[in-house]
């Protein structure tokens, strides 16, 4: 024992074999990230981002102008991807490569602020649990604004978190806040947390430079569309508090709800916050352990660590409240927790190394009961939210064998739930039960051997987190954790390849400068059909459309309606509709009117048959 306590800490001290281990970490990302690029399904998001700021970039459109494109983002979302499409060419590709390198950039920049406060070997380890966990590679990968923000912030910490910044850098932090703002709205708060910060920890002169230099930044982009931008200001500020923006607020109509499974629910609002948990356990439960192990004042004397600490623990606690009420208070979109705390959950890789000091092992009984009950709660939460990842043929196996038990029958009548989402659930929570007994037996003989004193119950608890912690990191590479629920997964159909093909087929029969009816989700493929004309509202799908009301009114702001539909239908030269989303009355007024009906696509994503487009050309008389 004496002989591997004294190799451990030989290696420990072996700095270049940490800096090999997480190069060796960044190139699994790497290796990872560039198969997300290719087996992973485009969606509506992503499509948006990059054709909207593929427009604003070659000057067919204005952010916020009227009766034009619904910019319902900052520009800065829009603008550099965008820019990245005019300038590196168009397609799924360019946008997935750049945003291979943001993850890179993301990742060193991880490794940088980690090995500042911890050491090479927790920077190691914070490489690889972002490069073990496909559901962070994933959205990191997709061109959608997670990843952009996620480099933007993460250097901002490298920038500014430490006790004695350079100037330059501390004010160069602070202007990548406020880039961060004009990009995503919803990390508005990240400014001025950072603000406090560095008044607490560098003083009067850097905070206010920083906040004069953030504020040419924020205030700039804005005088950049003004007064357009207005309308985007206004729809998220009260108006009882914003009378005089009243003008650059539309008037409200009967809108069509969209999407119908996402009717916020207690069944949904839990099944989503402990799947959100699952998919990003490492980073989560980070940020958990150091909140749950946080020291007494008599254990902080280590005051430029324990701000750095404090400030991490409020950005990540306002950043990830404020997404839970996005999530789930507004009825909004209550899945879309999961994208939103790719943002920032990285804030625990670098606050558990950086607390680690801190944190106390020896708990009273009052923390060690409310620990094991959290983690009792958290475990069984994300089984609970894996049912549906039990493979469905080893269910319906197990079902045979138990159809005719008594209490299995019981059980069903009892629930009213079908037996396979009963029996996946049962199953689920049985997973569950067995890690923590596994955990639990594991953490009584480690404190059997190392801890066999009477007060050796006080560090239990902690080696139950530790145990669990190790399981996560081990897990999450699998479907368990952070692979499970992987609905952009597209077997082994590269998709960059298909979106190629089809976008060369519709460029084939649509001409430049044709006018195009489109009704679908894919919005990706008009990367590749250069200079049409798709009606603008259409691009946001059914997210925009409103049932009746002011059809000029509606247009002026980017949104439309059932009349304009009828209006574009009867003059676009060619028609575009995603299998799957098209209307009954446009197949009607299709086989009614003058339409010829052309040759469809392939399916554009290959593991999807919504995704075929068929095409329609209008017959001029």
């Amino acid at each position: 024992m004496q002989k591997i306590r004294f190799l451990t800490k030989r290696l420990i001290t072996v700095r270049w074999l940490a800096v090999a281990a997480a190069v060796f970490g960044g190139l699994y990302y790497i290796w990872q990230a560039f198969q997300m690029a290719h087996f992973r399904t485009s969606f509506l998001d992503e499509g948006m981002y990059l054709y909207k700021g593929l427009l604003f970039a070659n000057g067919w459109y204005q952010p916020y102008q009227e009766y034009g494109l619904w910019t319902n983002h900052m520009p800065l979302a829009f603008l550099i991807p965008g820019f990245v499409q005019k300038w590196f060419g168009p397609g799924l590709a360019t946008a997935r490569y750049f945003m291979i390198l943001l993850g890179i950039l993301t990742v060193f920049g991880l490794w940088l602020v980690v090995r500042r406060w911890s050491g090479y070997w927790w920077a190691a380890l914070a490489v690889w649990v972002v490069a073990l966990n496909p559901a962070e590679v994933k959205l990191y990968t997709l061109s959608i604004s997670q990843g952009l923000v996620a480099v933007m912030l993460v250097w901002v910490l490298v920038l500014t978190l430490g006790i004695k910044r350079p100037l330059w850098q501390i004010v160069l932090g602070a202007v990548l806040a406020g880039v961060i703002m004009m990009t995503r709205l919803n990390m508005a708060f990240v400014l001025p947390v950072l603000l406090l910060y560095i008044l607490w920890q560098h003083g009067w002169k850097p905070a206010l430079l920083s906040a004069l230099a953030s504020g040419i930044v924020v205030l700039g982009i804005n005088a950049l569309f003004f007064p357009d931008i207005l309308h985007f200001w206004a729809s998220w500020l009260p108006g009882k508090l914003t009378p005089f923006l009243d003008i650059w607020r539309m008037a409200r109509f009967p809108r069509m709800h969209y999407p119908p499974d996402e009717t916020k629910s207690l069944h949904t609002v839990v099944l989503y916050f402990f799947l959100t948990i699952r998919l990003h356990f490492i980073a989560l439960f980070g940020v958990l352990v150091t909140c749950l192990l946080w020291p007494s004042r008599k254990g902080l004397r280590r005051y430029g660590r324990v701000k750095a600490a404090i400030f991490l623990i409020a950005l990540f606690g306002i950043l990830f409240a404020a997404h839970l009420y996005a999530s789930f208070g507004r009825n909004y979109c209550v899945s879309c927790i999961l994208l939103y705390v790719s943002y920032f959950d990285f804030i625990g890789l670098i606050l558990l190394p950086l607390a680690f000091r801190l944190l106390q092992r020896d708990l009273p009984r009052w923390r060690q009961a409310l620990i094991s009950i959290l983690v009792i709660v958290m475990v069984l939460g994300m089984n609970f939210s894996a049912y549906d990842d039990v493979n469905t043929d080893f269910a319906k196996k197990i079902m045979d064998a138990i159809r005719e038990v008594y209490l299995w029958k019981v059980l069903q009548n009892v629930t009213g739930a079908s037996a396979l989402l009963l029996f996946r659930q049962i199953f689920a929570q049985l997973v569950g039960l067995i890690i923590l007994l596994v955990v639990l037996g594991i953490a009584l003989l480690i404190r059997k051997r190392y801890f066999n004193s009477p007060g050796g119950w006080r560090r239990f608890v902690y080696s139950v987190v530790t145990i669990l912690f190790i399981f996560g990191l081990v897990l999450t590479p699998t479907t368990a954790l952070g692979k499970g629920d992987d609905f952009f997964a597209c077997g082994n159909y590269d998709v960059l390849e298909s979106y190629q093909e089809a976008g060369s087929y519709l460029r084939s029969i649509v001409p430049p400068g044709s006018k195009v009816y489109w009704d679908g989700r894919i919005v990706a493929i008009f990367l590749y059909l250069p200079g049409v004309e798709v009606y603008p509202p259409q691009l946001n799908h059914t997210h925009s459309l409103f049932t009746g009301g002011d059809s000029d009114a509606l247009l002026r702001f980017g949104y439309w309606n059932d009349e304009l539909a009828r209006k574009w239908l009867g003059e676009a030269d060619y028609i575009l509709l995603e299998k799957g989303h098209e209307q009954d009355w446009e197949l009607q007024s299709l086989s009614a009117g003058n339409y010829v009906q052309l040759q469809s696509t392939r399916k554009v994503e290959r593991c999807r048959w919504q995704s075929v487009i068929d095409v329609y050309q209008r017959v001029k008389p």
